[in-house]
């Protein structure tokens, strides 16, 4: 077939996002594939891509063309495999985007644990609290937080992150330990966005509102809880924030009986139709390890 190569550095284009990502994947230079792929669209009488700063676009007849060469050409991928006796090539990059706080811990936590049976994967990780941000980027994930400002396509519900009350017991020794949310009004209270007020609840159905002058008030929950284990106060934060702390006994649960709402968290796949196999295998590895989140039981 006299331009198969480039068929194939076509859909390499389309699946890694760009021209630099697969001239990284493919170690070749940028400039040599955007001039094969130019060559190309000569040939064809039509342009494939929409060329931009930030990230490509297929035209129309780019999506005809990708979706018509993207199965033959990966039909041909396994079947070298197979003869050559390797396993499917997963070898790349994946590229996350994800809120400070949940790419700094649940996130990175997933991908360690994916790593450790895909070595050949690797990771560029954006962390912003940027909605905006987060879906203007080249990314082949997106995680959210809390509810998202529209509807977005391609998005998949994770579950509910759990919050808590939490202080170091040096804290507590010192001020008490508060037996009801009324008492926290005479408390050191540090907040933390989003939860600059606390609505708590209990399961006998009670509710209160905190909404006292904060010690300290951030934006970051490692701010916050960089704060309460140097003993400033109680803070309000994901339960999967401060599981070593727990263990590691900087801090103690305050209120355990009493719970603010869980906040919802998503991830959406930005290109269903183009992700590489490497992506898809991600993305459903994402979903099972956030299974316990979407349980009506305490997650972590």
């Amino acid at each position: 077939m006299k331009y198969i190569e480039e068929f194939y550095l076509f859909v390499k284009v389309v699946q890694e996002g760009g021209f630099s990502h697969a001239a990284s994947a493919l170690g070749m230079p940028t400039a040599t594939i955007s001039r094969r792929i130019s060559h190309l669209e000569e040939i064809l009488g039509h342009p494939l891509l929409h060329r931009s700063t930030r990230k490509i676009r297929l035209t129309d007849e780019g999506l005809r063309y990708y979706e018509r060469l993207c199965t033959p050409l990966a039909d041909i991928e396994q079947a070298t495999g197979e003869i050559q006796g390797k396993e499917t090539d997963l070898a790349g990059v994946i590229r996350l985007a994800a809120p400070v706080s949940l790419s700094s811990t649940l996130l990175i936590d997933m991908v360690t644990a994916f790593s450790l049976h895909h070595d050949e994967v690797q990771f560029d990780i954006s962390q912003t609290n940027d909605h905006q941000q987060l879906l203007e980027g080249d990314r082949d994930l997106v995680f959210f937080n809390g509810e998202l400002p529209q509807t977005q396509p391609h998005t998949t519900l994770l579950g509910q992150v759990r919050y808590g009350l939490f202080a170091s017991p040096l804290y507590l020794a010192k001020r008490g330990c508060p037996a009801h949310p009324a008492a926290l009004d005479e408390q050191d209270l540090i907040y933390c966005w989003p939860h600059q007020h606390w609505q708590l609840s209990n399961r006998e159905g009670e509710s209160a509102r905190i909404c006292p002058q904060a010690k300290l008030t951030v934006s970051q929950a490692q701010a916050a809880l960089r704060a309460a284990e140097q003993h400033l106060g109680i803070i309000n934060v994901p339960r999967y924030l401060v599981q070593q702390a727990l263990r590691e006994g900087r801090l103690q649960p305050v209120l355990p009986d009493w719970q603010t709402p869980s906040r919802p968290f998503y991830m959406q796949l930005t290109q269903p139709n183009f992700a590489p196999l490497r992506v898809k295998l991600f993305a459903e590895f994402v979903e099972k390890y956030s299974e316990p989140y979407r349980q009506d039981r305490p997650a972590p």
